[in-house]
C-alpha cells in the first residue's frame, strides 16, 4: 500500500509542478499581446485563445499537486478546532461528497474528451485552434484528483484508526 501511495504521490507532485511551467510561455504570449496591441496598434488574433487554453492546461494538472498537499480551500474554523484524528474523521466524512463529484466528473469528462477526439473538435473561433488536447486534459487531470483523493483517503483512514499521522512521502 505505501508504495502505491508512493506513486500516485508521485504522480500528483510532478504533474503539479512539470505543468507549472506552462506559466512561462503565458507571460510571453501575454506580453506579445500588449506590444502587438499598444505599440504598433495589431492585436494577435490567437492570443487570448492561447493564453485561455494553456493556463487551463495549468489550472487542471495542477489539481492533484494542491489535493495532494492538502493546500485546498477548506474551513479552517471548524477544521483546526479537532484533534488530528477527528480532522482525519472529518475527512472521511467529506470524501463521500468528494466521490461522488469525482465519479460525475470522470464520467461526464471521458464522455466530452471521447467525443472531442473522435471528431478531431476545433473551437470554431477565426484562429481556430483544435481544442481536443483540452478536453482529454480534464480527463487526465480528473484522473490525477481522484487518485491523490484516494491517497489521502487511506492515509485519513489510517489517522482515524491509529490517531497518528505519517510522515510525508515526497
Amino acid at each position: 500500500m505505501r508504495y502505491v501511495l508512493s506513486v500516485i504521490d508521485t504522480l500528483s507532485e510532478y504533474s503539479g509542478r512539470i505543468f507549472s511551467y506552462l506559466s512561462i510561455p503565458v507571460v510571453f504570449i501575454i506580453m506579445a499581446e500588449v506590444i502587438g496591441r499598444y505599440f504598433f496598434n495589431r492585436p494577435l488574433l490567437w492570443s487570448h485563445e492561447a493564453m485561455t487554453y494553456i493556463s487551463a492546461f495549468i489550472y487542471l494538472m495542477g489539481g492533484a499537486y494542491v489535493l495532494k498537499r492538502r493546500a485546498h480551500i477548506s474551513v479552517d474554523l471548524i477544521h483546526r478546532r479537532f484533534s488530528t484524528r477527528g480532522r482525519a474523521i472529518m475527512d472521511l466524512f467529506a470524501f463521500i461528497f468528494f466521490l461522488i463529484f469525482m465519479i460525475t466528473l470522470l464520467r461526464t469528462s471521458t464522455s466530452f474528451a471521447m467525443r472531442s477526439i473522435n471528431i478531431l473538435e476545433r473551437s470554431g473561433t477565426p484562429w481556430n485552434p483544435i481544442i481536443y488536447p483540452v478536453k482529454a486534459g480534464v480527463l487526465v487531470a480528473a484522473v490525477l484528483v481522484f487518485l491523490a483523493g484516494i491517497a489521502n483517503f487511506f492515509r485519513d483512514l489510517k489517522v482515524a484508526i491509529t490517531g497518528k499521522e505519517e510522515e510525508e512521502v515526497s
